[in-house]
């Protein structure tokens, strides 16, 4: 469905920056000159800033079993961007990002009407990818507003999706404090979704009212803990409308001096929210261990995103979702007979040494094996296994190399990736 306010992406951007433009004067209404400034403001310079570059060229390999041709897809995403000095407790960075195909284009990018072909959702665009300005005037607290890229926590709910080619970023306001005593809040308000697909996209942009309230412990002797409430009532899309609340423990404990156990455990619920048309209620589990020893580690992981009886499932539609169950994208969107993913993660980083092979330090290995259930009517979806490979190169450059094969049983149908990527991060 289009957008009901075409221009409700840019009103979002100024809303964001003109809730600093009210709170600062405020705060700074005692300081009549630059030696009366709140200590802790920062001024170093408008011009005191940097820039910073960012590009990947990507090939993305997909064979899909009920299409009847293989998604070759060749594009390079180019997002230069800069941020300036501070200037009276202010700073500003914008970035702009740029996909353009570079070779083979025989591929569904979800808006060129190939859908003989698999999707790669890498659209060709020209974007303000962020525009934003921050405030430092609150002891302990960053104000920011404007158009702004956000990884939250592991990004289970909230993330930039920054494997896909065009970044998804949000127009609002956010709000990070270490005003409270042992913990850190955060507060963030969205109007527009500009989404991966690209403003060409009839869904590439989400007119919502998102409200994400988070706040986390400062470290324990056991750990942190989280809780949250992620209220989502998303206009152009009102069935991904929802309604989170949860929370969850995570740290870490040395077993001796070489290995290490770490854990996660979250829970959470999830209700209809908004313009939800759909009334009911969800549950949300990770349970995720693990033990990390002279580079390698290994974790078992179950989580759990539950259906309400068939009715609907959890769902994180703003999450990060490549990087959870499984590369190959099979449940970016979780069935109405929800699921569950029980799986092994392995992983192993090359040390940094000054031998023959000191070339591959920091070579990141990494594979995966997951079994997918219901979570009601008791179906066996497929399985999946996953490897990927990170190398970081001198000046900046990098190399990764990712393979996904799922196997459908009752769900979906076989598909098969093989992605490479070189990419520059300046």
């Amino acid at each position: 469905m289009p957008n009901r306010h075409p221009n409700s992406a840019i009103r979002c951007i100024w809303g964001g920056l003109a809730l600093i433009v009210a709170i600062v004067p405020i705060v700074c209404s005692t300081a009549a000159s630059a030696q009366e400034r709140p200590e802790g403001v920062p001024h170093t310079g408008i011009l005191k800033g940097e820039l910073w570059f960012e590009s990947r060229y990507r090939y993305e390999f997909v064979d899909q079993a009920n299409l009847p041709a293989d998604a070759r897809a060749s594009t390079l995403r180019i997002a230069p961007g800069f941020e300036t000095g501070f200037f009276h407790g202010f700073r500003a960075a914008a970035q702009g990002e740029f996909v353009v195909q570079v070779g083979p284009q025989d591929y569904n990018d979800t808006i060129n009407g190939k859908t003989h072909y698999p999707v790669v959702a890498d659209v060709p665009s020209s974007e303000l990818n962020q525009a934003y300005l921050e405030s430092f005037h609150l002891p302990g607290t960053v104000i920011k507003g404007g158009r702004y890229a956000e990884n939250l926590d592991n990004m289970r709910y909230v993330g930039s999706v920054a494997w896909r080619q065009n970044d998804q970023t949000f127009d609002g306001a956010i709000v990070t404090s270490e005003a409270i005593p042992g913990a850190t809040a955060l507060y963030a308000y969205i109007g527009n979704v500009n989404r991966v697909f690209s403003d060409d996209s009839e869904v590439g942009n989400l007119n919502s009212n998102i409200h994400l309230m988070h706040l986390e412990s400062d470290p324990l002797p056991f750990g942190t803990l989280t809780g949250y409430a992620y209220l989502m009532d998303i206009y152009d899309a009102p069935g991904l409308s929802n309604a989170s609340y949860g929370g969850f423990v995570k740290g870490e404990r040395a077993l001796g001096d070489a290995v290490t156990f770490d854990y996660r455990v979250e829970l959470a619920l999830q209700t209809d929210y908004g313009d939800q048309p759909v009334q009911y209620d969800a549950p949300y589990a990770r349970v995720a261990p693990g033990l990390s020893w002279n580079g390698f580690r290994v974790s078992p992981v179950y989580e759990l995103l539950g259906s309400d009886d068939g009715k609907a499932a959890f769902q994180t539609p703003l999450a990060t979702g490549h990087i959870f169950n499984g590369f190959a994208d099979i449940f970016l969107v979780t069935p109405a007979t929800g699921l569950q993913d029980l799986f092994v993660e392995t992983s192993y980083k090359v040390p940094e040494s000054d031998g023959a092979f000191r070339w591959l330090g920091g070579l990141l290995l990494l594979a995966q094996y997951h079994e997918f259930r219901s979570d009601v009517g008791d179906l066996d979806y497929g399985s999946e296994f996953d490897a990927y490979a990170n190398l970081p190169l001198p000046h900046g450059f990098y190399a990764e190399l990712k393979y996904a094969n799922y196997r459908a049983d009752e769900y979906a149908t076989n598909t098969e990736k093989v992605i490479f990527g070189l990419g520059l991060v300046y």
